[in-house]
Parts: structure tokens; sequence; C-alpha cells
């Protein structure tokens, strides 16, 4: 109950993901197996009690009814090690005097919540283990009916177990006869549960899915780890109730007692505490920490201002890499690929290395989507198109990831493989790392309706993802296979937003804005006018650029002969755009109509 509020405080959605809300009901019914046992056992005690004072002021049984009889039997207290009061409930469902209404009542919800438990634990390891072997997202409509899908056959479940109870109860005038064998299966279900997450630990750790590669750096999957920490908690709090219930329930009525009093208390007392446990390995965090120990906090302590960026980091890190973004309805185009990546895949290096080097790039460039309220369209191989609802946001990802590529930690064998993953630095009373590992090249183009034509948002059937079908997409994914690797291209509307001084302060990391010439766009009878912003700390990267297009310049993917850097007051940034050659009006007529925000609210 205490994750699930704090899930609720932090801002959780129970219903938008699959995962968070088995983990709920698996605590839902873990907590109401605990409650319903707890009444169990306290009703047990009531009415062994009442047998026993009723026996005590009669001094005679020749009042008490057999199932009170065996009722005051049940319960001796004695000083021996056995299994006398701890292990009565066995004793009890053993005899074959039927139990009372109330009592069989009780032991059916108890049993329900058990199988439930189980159900879920198992549910819950089954969507870890495959959010570990896919990185593919259900999308928001596939995961409420997957959730509707699970809580339908938790119904079924619940419909089956409790119309066969009551059948056999009043069939058989008892639930003693069956108690043993409904036990098996409950326990073999748990039993299943458990060991179904040890084989998906093994099938992770032998497929190469123990290790991911978060923010560049290559560490243990979270998804793993929270796996074998379910694992280690079902095997520590779990697996000795297991084996002890199974063992009271093999063995017959006069030798229960054999097993000792604290031993059974103990198990029994772990099991128990099954749930808690899980809660804190499955939700504990350090800004839950934060927030429960906020209140016992000083105040002197609070106001630090080293107290301050930890709230504010933890919840950075908690809403960033999990919330996503709406597809913008105007989007601004980024399009990324990787330079060489086809020289680079045809070496005869490791593919373990390969596949760090992939990894590593992707969740680059993913884990800085969130922060600049990034929407990923499709991935095809080694190239991201990505939307933004503005266009600092696109500029200032742009730069971040440029900026990262550097610190990312790259497979020491990377270095050299090709030309493109060779690193290279500025020589200088401060040398300047200007290139290591992969290199991106990346473009950035808006969405212009009376320029352009519009644009058509599709939502793709399997992913759920938007997809955008239009000249302002095509351009955009042209401007992305324009440069080279490290290098980012925008179009001139992205150039002229830039050269406002209102609009360049948005930019957070200082930037070098120069002339890159005319391409043209053949499949729309077009000639789009290109610009490239660099960060003034790899400033000097522009030389490798020029000298790089000089060498190329016979190549029919240059841009022509024109490649002269017109001083910036020289650039016209205030003639239409129209001048050039633009989308015919054939083109445009084939593209409906949407709605856009203005031009003031991007």
């Amino acid at each position: 109950m205490l994750a699930a509020y704090h899930m609720r405080q932090l801002g959780g959605d129970l219903f938008r993901s699959t995962v968070r809300f088995v983990i709920a009901m698996f605590l839902f019914c873990s907590t109401l197996h605990a409650f319903a046992t707890g009444v169990l056992y306290a009703y047990l005690a009531h009415a062994i009690n009442g047998v026993v004072v009723h026996i005590h002021d009669t001094k005679s049984k020749s009042h008490l009814t057999q199932s009170e009889i065996i009722l005051g039997q049940l319960l001796h207290i004695d000083n021996e090690s056995d299994g006398g009061e701890a292990a009565y409930i066995t004793k009890l469902t053993q005899n074959d005097v039927p139990l009372s209404t109330a009592l069989e009542a009780l032991l059916l919800v108890e049993d329900l919540f058990f199988i439930l438990s189980a159900y879920w634990i198992f549910l819950l390891s089954r969507e870890l283990f495959k959010l570990a072997m896919r990185t593919l997202d259900r999308g928001e409509q596939s995961e409420k009916a997957t959730i509707l899908k699970y809580v339908s056959r938790g119904w079924l479940i619940v419909g089956l177990f409790v119309g066969t109870r009551v059948v056999i109860v009043i069939v058989q005038h008892g639930y003693n006869r069956t108690y043993k064998y409904f036990s098996f299966m409950e326990l073999g279900g748990l039993l299943f549960s458990i060991f179904y997450t040890t084989g998906a630990l093994v099938v992770l750790r032998f497929s190469g899915r123990k290790h991911e590669h978060i923010h560049g750096v290559v560490m243990a999957s979270p998804l793993y780890r929270r796996l074998k920490l379910l694992m280690i908690v079902c095997a520590i709090f779990t697996l000795p109730y297991c084996f002890l219930q199974v063992g009271l329930l093999c063995m017959p009525q006069d030798q229960v007692d054999a097993i000792p009093d604290f031993l059974v208390g103990i198990v029994t007392m772990l099991y128990y505490l099954f749930g808690a446990a899980q809660a804190l390995v499955m939700g504990g965090s350090q800004q839950c920490c934060i927030r429960m120990l906020s209140p016992i906090i000083s105040t002197q302590v609070r106001n630090s201002p080293e107290w301050a960026n930890l709230r504010a980091n933890r919840r950075l890190d908690s809403y960033a890499i999990y919330e996503t973004t709406a597809p913008p309805d105007k989007p601004v185009f980024v399009n990324t690929d990787i330079e060489g990546s086809s020289a680079l895949w045809a070496q005869k290096a490791p593919e373990s290395i390969l596949d760090t080097a992939q990894d590593l790039h992707d969740d680059l460039l993913r884990s800085l989507l969130p922060k600049y309220n990034g929407y990923e369209i499709t991935t095809a191989g080694d190239a991201f198109q990505l939307a933004f609802h503005r266009i600092p946001d696109a500029v200032n990802y742009c730069l971040e990831v440029q900026l990262e590529l550097l610190q990312v930690r790259w497979p020491s064998k990377l270095e050299g493989l090709v030309p493109s993953v060779k690193t290279e630095v500025a020589l200088g009373l401060k040398p300047q790392l200007l290139f290591r590992g992969i290199r991106v090249r990346m473009g950035i183009h808006d969405t212009n309706v009376s320029e352009e034509g519009n644009l058509i948002m599709q939502t793709h059937r399997v992913t759920g993802k938007a997809l955008y079908i239009g000249a302002s997409e095509y351009i955009g994914r042209e401007i992305g296979d324009v440069g080279f690797g490290g290098q980012i291209i925008i179009s001139r509307r992205v150039a002229a937003w830039l050269q406002t001084n209102d609009n360049a302060s948005r930019i957070t990391t200082p930037i070098r804005l120069d002339y890159y010439g005319m391409q043209p766009i053949h499949q729309l009878d077009i000639d789009i006018e290109l610009y490239e912003i660099t960060p003034k700390v790899l400033k000097m990267r522009r030389k490798i650029f020029r000298r790089r297009m000089a060498s190329n310049i016979s190549d029919e993917s240059a841009f022509g002969t024109d490649t002269d850097d017109p001083p910036l007051e020289d650039c016209c940034f205030d003639v239409e755009y129209t001048c050039q050659r633009t989308p015919t009006s054939r083109f445009r007529e084939k593209m409906p109509t949407v709605i856009w925000q203005t031009i003031g609210d991007r």
C-alpha cells in the first residue's frame, strides 16, 4: 500500500504500463492474502480459546461437539519443541471431521488470494523477461489490451476456483478431504513461477541480455537486475515455506508434531513478509526514500543546495526515463545516421564490438529525447527519425548529442576500424577532442504547410507510433542524408529562426551558424538552401568538413561548386522561401489539411 501511495504521488499511471499494473496487482493480492490469513488465524485462536475456556469452566467435555473437541486438542500449550502450536492448520484439515462454515469460507478466501498471488508473480516475471528480450514498444492501446487480457484471465481463475471449491464442499460435506490436493496445486503454481524466473535469468544471461548500454555506459541491465532480485526474494521468502508445506501435507497427522515450532514459525513469518520484500525491491527508489524521510529531515538540510540538487536529479531520473512525449502536430524533424556504418559492419571485427557500439549509439539518442520533449518516430538500421515540438528543442538535442558522443565509453577495439571511427584531436595550446567513436550526421527541418503542402499523420498498426507523410517529412529525410558524420545540417527556415536574437538565446550551447549550400530534391522538383550549425567548442570540425567536401566536389552527392561561406549578414534570411523551386500545386492538392500551431507557439 505504501508503494502504491508513493507511485501515485510521483505521478505514476498504473494503466499506462503492463509491468506497473502487474506489480500493483501482485502487491494487492499479496496484501489481501496476508490479511485473509491473519483473519483466519485470529478466528482459530478465538475459537480454540473459547473451547478451552468452556472446558475449563465445565470440567467436562460432554456438552461439546466433536468439532469443538478437536479444536481444543489442536492448540494444547506445552513446553515441547514440536509442531503442536504452529502446524495446527495442517492437522485441522487432515482430520475427517468437517470444519465449520466460517472456517471453510476463510480457508477458501485465503487459498484464492494465494493462487492469485502466484498468478501475478508469474506474469510479472514473464513481462520483465519479454521487455529484456525485446525493445519493441507495444503502444498505449496494446498495453491496455494486454492488461485487459490478464485481468480477464484472473477473473476466470477466480470463477473456476470458487466454483470448484463450492461444489466440493457441498458434495463432500466439507473441505478437509480435498484441501491437501488443492494445496499441492497452489504450491506447485508458486514453485512454477519461481522456476520460470530462474529460467528467464538463465536465458537472458546466455543470450547476452545481462548488460545494457545506458547513457553511454555498459552496466547491468535494469530488467535483468529486477528479475534477479525477484528470484532472490522468492528463494529466500517463499521456497522454504513451499517445501515446508509440502512436507507437512505429505506427513501423517500423528507425525506433524515432529517439526519444531520455531522452524515452522520462522518459515511462516518469512513467507508473509514476501510481499513487503517484493514491494521494496520492485518499487523502492531513492526518490521514494527522499519523500519518506522528508518530514524528519532538518530544515537546514532541506534548505541546502545539495538537498535541492539531489531532489531535482532524482525527479529528472524518475520522469525522464519513463515518461513518453505525445507526437507533435507540427513536427520539427530530426533525422540521424551513422557515417560509414556499412563499411564498419563489413569489417572482420568481433560482432560483439559492433553490437556494443550500436547499442551505445541507440541508448544515447533515446536517453536524451525526454529532456527535450522529443518523439521517436521510427528507426531503420542505425538511422533515427525523430520529431520535436519546437525548433529550440531540436537544435539543443542535436548539439548535446554531438557533445555526448565524445564522452561515450566506446569499445577500445572500435578505434580505427574505418576512417569514420578514428579519433581526431585539434592541436593547439589546449588540444581539443573533435571526433571519437561513432560519428553521426544530423539534419533538422521544420514543417510549413503554406510552402511545402499538407502533412498526414497516421498511426502504425503494430507499434502504435505516429507516422508522417508529406513533403516536409521527405525533405527532412533528404537533409539528414546530406552532411558528414558529426555535422548538423539545417534548412533555411531553421537558420532564420536562429538568426533572431531572442530565439538564439534559447540555445543552451554556444554555436556557429554558417551557410552550407544548395541541395536539389529531384523527387519534389525543388532546391533547398542549407546551413550548418557547429558547437563553438568543436568549431575546428568545419575545416575537416570543408576539406572533405572539396575532395568530394565531383561526387553527385555534393552540393555543387558554390560552397563558399558568405558572411551571415549577407545571407538573405528575409527572402521568401517560395522564390526557390517549391512543390508543385498538384503535389500540394494531394495532401489533406491538418491543423497546425502558429509559429509563435513554437
